[in-house]
This record gives structure tokens, C-alpha cells and sequence, in this order.
């Protein structure tokens, strides 16, 4: 399992990829969240992981944050 700080690092890297295609493609950030969850489910198809990844996006409503406040942390 990778460490907090790895974690914090990869998401940090994530939200500027997301910034980056939402500017240069001119799309706005739900139609990009669909293409890329498209790909995602492609490749936990692909991989044999696509079962554990669809029950990884049924529980979402499920879901707590520990922080509420967690999501004005996107930098």
C-alpha cells in the first residue's frame, strides 16, 4: 500500500493532468470525467480487476469523507 505522502503526491499529479485536459481539449469537467472513466473501466476490464472496480464505484454513495472539508483541497 503506498504511503500517505504517495498518495497525496499522485493526487496532487492527478488534479493537474485533469486541469491540464480540461484547458487544452476546451471541455468542461464532467464530459472529460466521462471519457476518462470510459478508459478506466476499459482497463480494469482488461486487467481482470473490472468485477472489484464496478463494486469500487457502487459503494461512491456509500462513501464518507473523513475531512469534509477535503474537497476544497484540490490545489
Amino acid at each position: 500500500m503506498p504511503s500517505d505522502d504517495v498518495l497525496l503526491k499522485l493526487s496532487s499529479e492527478v488534479d493537474d493532468i485533469i486541469g491540464d485536459l480540461v484547458n487544452r481539449y476546451q471541455m468542461n469537467p464532467l464530459s472529460l470525467t466521462a471519457v476518462v472513466l470510459a478508459r478506466l473501466v476499459l482497463t480494469n476490464d482488461y486487467t481482470g480487476s473490472g468485477d472489484d472496480f464496478r463494486k469500487l464505484l457502487a459503494d461512491i454513495p456509500n462513501a464518507r469523507l473523513k475531512n469534509p472539508d477535503i474537497t476544497t483541497q484540490v490545489h
